[in-house]
């Protein structure tokens, strides 16, 4: 009997985390601009991604670096070109945020989430 209870205790603590990660991949997926995007944004990549290749992604897209984040693969940009974002997605970043209502930290582990979805839809 006292199993059963902890059965149901991790079965609704599952049902909540679920929920829960479905909703932050709708945000993300919202959050994200779209290509024709330009200003200050955060540019998110792989996380693991050495700082020099994010480096020299961005500065193929003719981004200008603002600030590199707490994480070396989230970097805060800026351009006044139209399509930055667009830019930032050629160069491999997974995605690119204006303000964000999470932490850059979950947001970049949502974009790598949301990117490796998404391919798998093409």
């Amino acid at each position: 009997m006292k199993r059963s209870g902890h059965r149901l205790a991790l079965a609704l603590f599952a049902g909540v985390i679920a929920i829960w990660l479905m909703g932050m991949a709708v945000v993300m997926r919202h959050a994200a601009l779209p290509a024709e995007a330009s200003g200050t944004m955060l540019a998110v990549f792989e996380p693991g991604t050495p700082e020099g290749d994010v480096f020299a992604a961005l500065t193929r897209a003719d981004a200008r670096i603002v600030k590199p984040s707490g994480l070396g693969f989230i970097w805060v940009v800026a351009s006044d070109e139209p399509g930055l974002a667009g830019r930032l997605h050629r160069e491999g970043a997974l995605g690119a945020y204006r303000e964000l209502p999470i932490s850059p930290v979950i947001a970049g582990c949502f974009a790598f989430a949301d990117a490796k979805v998404a391919s798998f839809s093409q």
